[in-house]
């Protein structure tokens, strides 16, 4: 199997899985924003097409660092969501709910960096093991 359908299988795989634990926290039916939330995922699945090449190589390369460097992939993927989120939906999107203070966003970019590195290490294992099927 080539690289590129490795990738594409990953990042599918990222997408779907990532699309029904969203909806699965949306109000039924979705707001007309969730579309937002799909075009989020969906630049999301594009950066994983992206980097599963790259994981795919510091694996079988087994080079070294290559752990941290996954987990400094997610946190970094994480922050950045977290602050583009920040930046289009300044207040939080719910109108009647007051705006969140900074603890509150504290917590937000935390909590996205910490999904970011789980993301990007499942991702690794995946790629991983991708690369452990082509050798046989």
């Amino acid at each position: 199997m080539t690289t590129k359908r490795i990738s594409l299988i990953i990042a599918l795989g990222f997408f779907f899985v990532w699309l029904a634990v969203l909806y699965a926290g949306a109000d039924h039916p979705p707001p007309p924003g969730f579309l937002w939330i799909v075009l989020f995922d969906a630049i999301a699945a594009a950066v994983v097409y992206w980097r599963v090449p790259a994981y795919m190589d510091w694996s079988a390369q087994g080079a070294k660092g290559r752990w941290p460097r996954v987990a400094l992939d997610g946190i970094v993927a994480g922050l950045i969501f977290a602050a583009l989120a920040t930046a289009l939906q300044p207040n939080g999107g719910e109108p009647s709910v007051p705006p969140p203070g900074w603890s509150d966003r504290a917590i937000w970019f935390a909590v996205l960096a910490v999904v970011g590195l789980f993301n990007a290490v499942v991702i690794y294992i995946c790629a991983a093991v991708a690369v452990r099927f082509a050798r046989q």
